[in-house]
């Protein structure tokens, strides 16, 4: 069935379009086998009873961290019960064995969703590792430069800022209210550049770049293109052939509402070979049960090599069933969902004369505008439990950053209380 079909038989209500393809909560087991999809229709509140804070909370806030499933909790509880009774097990597995497996499982299925190889992911602890990983593996010499933009997160900074001590230059490519466009990446970039590096979505205002123009610019020059996909798993489609991307790092915990503690890393099939690792150990190897191979220690010719410990396996249990939950809601009707919450949001603001970090048109379920003592405003919101997030960057600014489990009550809310606020 095609799109606009699709609406046409459900209706433009979310309550419409989730209850035409599946029932989530009928998740009611204790093992993650047992969490299959209902064929019963549930309506716009059976999905919301999935995330019991949204019965005292307003959640505005999913950039921030998102709310979990009670089938993600259920996921959580059927690790713990599997590693407190400790079997029994088939024979020819141990418990180690038996939680590879669900690794594998899962690589897999999180592979389908990102358009790539399973080959071509790695298992991390967080975004920030991925990154490391990407940009640290590079062979840097002094006089190469790397592009950034000033919406990053502070992580990548962080971590080229210790490459300054190679003689890697660091050129920032400047927001022009609030937009960072592939000019001007472009205009920083030449032949000694080897690396653009930006977040797919930023965490600051929402701004979401168009990944394949940077692949082209950073491709153009025999450099790499290393995103932050933090802010954009989850709420956006994303994939990774599609837009070219050569390193992508990513975590459950926000707009997937999944586990923390367990992080991905997408790297591009032809450059691993060549792509050493920045941190080993016995699962970076590519048989750790052999003497011979510890001696020679040989790297897997995959992602693997990234992966030089023991993994959050109950993370995995949890990731499991939230590729299954998004899956299950289709991304793009979760992204639809959130931008027409989105161009609700803006012009109720538009009304009141606020003035916007985010660009107009922008295609991301976060929106952030500038608010004096926004400290305090914060304080009146959570009072009356709205949960959203202000923060001072140069000015203060809230941000505002609703999810497939929001509906345009929350956002009546929300101005009903900016509103109170507003007039006191």
């Amino acid at each position: 069935m095609k799109r606009r079909e699709f609406f046409g038989k459900t209706g433009s209500g979310i309550t419409g379009i989730f209850a035409s393809r599946f029932g989530l909560s009928a998740f009611k087991g204790a093992k993650t086998s047992d969490m299959k999809i209902s064929e019963e229709p549930p309506d716009l509140k059976t999905i919301r009873k999935d995330f019991p804070p949204l019965r005292k909370l307003t959640y505005l806030d999913t950039a921030f961290v998102g709310l979990m499933s009670r089938q993600v909790k259920a996921a959580h509880e059927s690790f713990l019960e599997e590693r407190f009774r400790f079997g029994p097990f088939p024979s020819d597995k141990s418990i180690l064995g038996i939680w590879m497996d669900k690794m594998e499982d899962v690589r897999s299925k999180l592979a389908s969703f990102l358009g790539s190889k399973s080959s071509e992911i790695a298992f991390n602890l967080c975004t920030g590792c991925g990154s490391n990983i990407a940009l640290n593996g590079i062979n840097w010499r002094k006089g190469d430069n790397v592009v950034i933009d000033d919406l990053e997160y502070p992580t990548d900074f962080h971590i080229l800022n210790s490459l300054k001590k190679k003689g890697v230059e660091i050129r920032i490519a400047r927001n022009e209210n609030g937009t960072v466009s592939p000019k001007k990446f472009e205009a920083l970039a030449d032949q000694r550049t080897r690396a653009i590096v930006v977040s797919h979505v930023s965490y600051l205002n929402g701004f979401r770049h168009d990944l394949k123009q940077l692949a082209d610019i950073i491709h153009s020059h025999g450099g790499y293109l290393v995103v932050d996909a933090a802010q954009s798993i989850g709420c956006v489609r994303v994939n990774v052939k599609d837009e070219d991307v050569d390193f992508m790092s990513g975590i459950p915990y926000k707009w997937l509402n999944g586990p923390n503690g367990v992080g991905f890393l997408y790297a591009r099939e032809a450059l691993i070979p060549s792509h050493e690792p920045d941190r080993l150990g016995w699962a970076s190897i590519h048989d750790f049960k052999s003497i011979e191979t510890m001696e020679s220690n040989p790297l897997p010719q995959n992602a693997r090599r990234y992966e030089y410990g023991t993994l959050s396996f109950e993370g995995l249990y949890a990731l499991d069933v939230v590729l299954d939950y998004i899956n299950q809601i289709g991304i793009e009707t979760i992204e639809e969902h959130n931008l027409k919450l989105i161009r609700q949001l803006r012009e109720q603001l538009r009304k009141r004369g606020v003035k916007f970090f985010t660009p107009e048109n922008n295609r991301s379920p976060i929106l952030t505008f500038f608010m004096e003592q926004e400290k305090s405003f914060d304080r009146k919101m959570k009072e009356k439990g709205i949960q959203i997030t202000a923060r001072k960057w140069g000015k203060g600014h809230v941000r505002v950053s609703p999810h497939f489990y929001n509906n345009e009550g929350d956002i009546d809310s929300f101005m009903h209380v900016f509103d109170t606020i507003c007039k006191t």
